[in-house]
Order: structure tokens, then C-alpha cells, then sequence
């Protein structure tokens, strides 16, 4: 059976015949006449071939998406549908008003409510989110399955990386600018967490008991050998792992090759502020917090006066 058949029906498939020959009878005539036209149908004819031509346009169309999806590479799939659901998880997590990282494991605990807001918000940011149905490899993707397959597989992989115990450790002299001249004879201690690229400065003066703690990857200089960085853009996916406890680890192995020194909290991400005071709650001496009634009074504690302080979580106005 044709497509014509299929489409129009018996009944139908007879009507285009008769017509087509009332045509042809006329062309004939047209012709005897010196007419010329070579082809004319009737408009009951061209009524009935309406329908076929409308059925070509639309399969012509699902036809040119068919072949646009095959020349988009399987692994360009898996990308675009990666920041699309880590976009909407970014915003989701907006809307929560949290820093926690997106793909820790307690948001399996809110899972559905989760994948409720990707599949509301999918392809809003790229402008695709009303063809996203229409390319299957996309649609498959971005169903609620693939969103829930997605997340599971992320928070798997990341809890992986946190878990890696591979520590690098490295010290040397400071590096100074001449404008930082002041500043001579500042010693750094730079801890990076190897499976994720994390890693913080740590600067103090020997002899002296404060020193400071600078936390952002993207201004540190990677000690891995095996990792490769742009010094322009230098560990760019370093918020990928951020919230996950890798940052306490770092910290806490600084303490450890450093135990003499306390660590000053003057300017703090909001990153590193929730790590800070738990640190501060576990070692109130060693670790500053502003986020503690004891702030202002840190620098003069000793260790035991530390230990016999009420410490209570200080209320403190957003900066702007």
C-alpha cells in the first residue's frame, strides 16, 4: 500500500483518480484547441492533494530534526543535557537560599522535589525548553528518568572524588610583589587535595603565633604534576567539590604540619564560613570564627582560656 493509500483511504484513492482523468480529458481538449496549458486539475483535485502535501511538510520537518540529532555526537548529548540539569540544580539551590553542593548526598532525601523543579525549568536558560520533546536524543535525557539517573550518577562520582585521602603538601617562601615588600619573611604552606584540585595557601611568619588563610583555588597555583591548569583560569571546576568535606581535610592537615600556629579569620567566602565555625567548635583556639560571641576577644585567648569560654553563635548583620 502507498502513502497516498494509507493516508486517503479507498474511497478517497478513487476520487483523485476520477478527478485526475477529468483533468487529463480536459488537457487533451486545451491541446486540440491550441491551448497551452500542459497540465491543469480541477480544484477538487487540488483539494484532495492539499492533504498529502501537508503530510510531506510535517514529515519533512520530523525528517530535517532526525538528521540534526544524528550529526550531534552522543557525548555532545550527554553535555548538553549535563548543564542544563546542573543549571536548574544550581537554581534550585538558589531558591533554597543554601551553599550546600548541589550534588551532595542528602539531596537524594528531596530527590523527587528536585527533579520536580529540573523537568519545570529544563532548557529555559538555552531557549530549547519547547523542542526539547522533539529531539529524542535530548528528550531522553531530560525525562524525569534520565534527570533522576543523572543525579544519582553525579553524586556517586563526587562522593568518589571527596574520598580520595591523597594530599599534597608543599612549603616554601612566600612569593612577594614589591608592593608587598612588608611582608618579607612570610613562609606558605599550600595543601591541595589531589583527585579534586582543591587546595588552600596557608601564610604565617615563623615565630609568630597568627597566621592567615587564603582558600580560593582559582588564585593558588596547582602543586599537582599530573594537573595541567590554565594560569588564566586556574581550577575552574574548583565549586564542583566545594560542601562536600574536602575543605576540612585540608585545613585540618595544615594544622597538623603547622601545630603551633592559630589561624585568624579576617576575610571569609561564604564558602569557607560554615567550615570555619565547624572547625572553631571543634578547636575554638586554633581556628577563628566570626560567626562566634568570641570574635572580637580571639587573639588574646589561651588555649585553656579557649577552652573555658561560652562560645554562642554570633548574630551578624549581610555585608553588602
Amino acid at each position: 500500500m502507498t502513502d497516498l493509500e494509507q493516508i486517503l483511504g479507498p474511497r478517497d484513492e478513487q476520487a483523485v483518480l476520477e478527478a485526475v482523468a477529468a483533468a487529463r480529458q480536459e488537457q487533451a481538449a486545451l491541446e486540440a484547441l491550441g491551448g497551452r496549458r500542459w497540465f491543469a486539475a480541477p480544484l477538487a483535485w487540488m483539494r484532495w492533494f492539499a492533504a498529502p502535501l501537508a503530510w510531506i511538510e510535517r514529515e519533512q520537518a520530523r525528517f530535517e530534526r532526525w538528521i540534526n540529532c544524528q550529526l550531534v555526537s552522543r557525548t555532545r548529548w550527554d553535555e548538553l543535557a549535563a548543564e542544563d540539569i546542573t543549571t536548574s540544580m544550581d537554581r534550585f539551590q538558589s531558591v533554597q537560599q543554601t551553599l550546600r553542593n548541589p550534588f551532595h548526598p542528602r539531596t537524594l532525601e528531596i530527590l523527587d522535589e528536585v527533579v520536580a523543579f529540573i523537568m519545570e525549568h529544563r532548557g529555559v536558560r538555552d531557549g530549547f525548553a519547547d523542542v526539547v520533546d522533539d529531539l529524542p536524543p535530548l528528550a531522553k535525557r531530560l525525562n524525569r528518568a534520565g534527570i533522576e539517573e543523572y543525579i544519582r550518577v553525579e553524586i556517586a562520582h563526587r562522593q568518589a572524588v571527596a574520598a580520595d585521602p591523597v594530599l599534597l603538601v608543599q612549603h616554601r617562601p612566600a612569593e612577594l610583589n614589591k608592593v608587598q615588600s612588608h611582608r618579607a619573611g612570610e613562609q606558605w604552606l599550600i595543601v591541595q587535595h589531589k583527585a579534586s584540585g582543591l587546595r588552600a595557601q596557608f601564610m604565617y611568619h615563623p615565630g609568630e603565633v597568627e597566621g592567615k588563610v587564603y582558600s580560593r583555588p582559582y588564585g593558588i597555583a596547582s602543586i599537582g604534576p599530573d594537573r595541567v591548569e590554565d594560569p588564566q583560569n586556574r581550577a575552574p571546576e574548583w565549586q564542583d567539590y566545594a560542601g562536600l568535606g574536602i575543605g576540612t581535610k585540608l585545613y585540618r592537615r595544615a594544622a597538623e604540619e603547622l601545630p603551633d600556629v592559630r589561624w585568624g579569620a579576617t576575610s571569609v567566602s561564604p564558602y569557607a564560613e560554615p567550615l570555619r565555625t565547624k572547625l572553631h567548635a571543634l578547636e575554638p583556639w586554633r581556628w577563628r570564627s566570626r560567626m562566634c560571641t568570641c570574635y572580637e576577644a580571639w587573639g588574646g585567648l589561651t588555649p585553656q582560656a579557649s577552652a573555658e569560654a561560652i562560645h554562642r553563635p554570633a548574630f551578624r548583620e549581610p555585608e553588602v
